[in-house]
């Protein structure tokens, strides 16, 4: 017969399992830049993602405008990105993240309506934040229920966690 845990960290283990993760939608930039960037809050944002500290959310129409600003000549000529590093990122997608449909649309955001789709994407994948440093995204700081935060701010809150 195998001895059985203490009660304490039976408890800690149950308020683990119990513990609902966070879910957010990443904006396009910090995705980039976390790509790229060593020791930077979007690098460490990516890794909470990657090591399942929070459900990402994303869509179709923000993984395609991804691939867009990935090949952007500035992206290019700054990085000089290989296409595998590109590759490899949509892969840990397609296997981590929740993908929703783009079925939900809003047009809340009207100086900058490409930004809508994270508001969507957000709608309708029930995300709990929005992680952006897009002024027209953050002036809203909240929208129906979701909050708006910055990378530092979302990165803390995971670390609170």
């Amino acid at each position: 017969m195998k001895p059985s845990k203490p009660l304490e960290q039976k408890k800690a283990t149950e308020k683990i399992k119990l513990r609902r993760r966070l879910r957010a939608v990443i904006d396009t930039n910090l995705f980039i830049s976390g790509l790229f960037g060593k020791d930077t809050v979007s690098s460490r944002l990516q890794n909470h993602w990657i090591n399942l500290d929070f459900i990402l959310v994303t869509s179709i129409d923000i993984i395609k405008e991804i691939n867009r600003v990935f090949h952007y000549p500035r992206i290019q000529e700054r990085f000089n990105p290989r296409e595998e590093t590109l590759k490899r990122f949509f892969r840990l997608i397609f296997r981590k993240a929740v993908i929703t449909k783009d079925r939900y649309k809003t047009d809340r955001i009207t100086d900058d309506p490409t930004d809508n789709k994270f508001l969507a994407c957000a709608l309708e994948g029930k995300a709990d934040y929005i992680v952006s440093r897009d002024p027209h995204l953050r002036n809203l700081k909240h929208y129906h229920g979701i909050q708006i935060v910055d990378a530092s701010t979302f990165v803390s809150k995971i670390a609170d966690e």
